[in-house]
């Protein structure tokens, strides 16, 4: 378990994270620094507004093959360390 704030959602592949539990952390930085440094992707929500964004919420895409989601949640197990540095960027 990633201990991730999950918002619950249905007939969707995405999984919604809010990151607002976890302080104060842009969706569009902690998108980037994962990418980089844990090399799974997200996307902020904040990029489908145009005024007055929602800035803590990123997606999960989850359609992809087992195997797949296998190597991601394992690159997500220090998820607290990235969450961190984002915090401290």
């Amino acid at each position: 378990s990633l201990n991730l704030s999950v918002i619950p959602s249905q007939g969707t592949y995405f999984l919604t994270v809010d990151l607002s539990p976890y302080g104060k952390i842009d969706d569009q930085k902690f998108c980037k620094h994962l990418v980089s440094h844990a090399r799974v992707a997200a996307i902020p929500v904040s990029a489908f507004y145009e005024e007055n964004p929602v800035n803590h919420i990123v997606r999960f895409c989850f359609a992809k093959i087992d195997s797949t989601l296998d190597i991601a949640l394992e690159r997500l197990q220090n998820i607290e360390l990235i969450l961190d540095e984002v915090r401290q960027s």
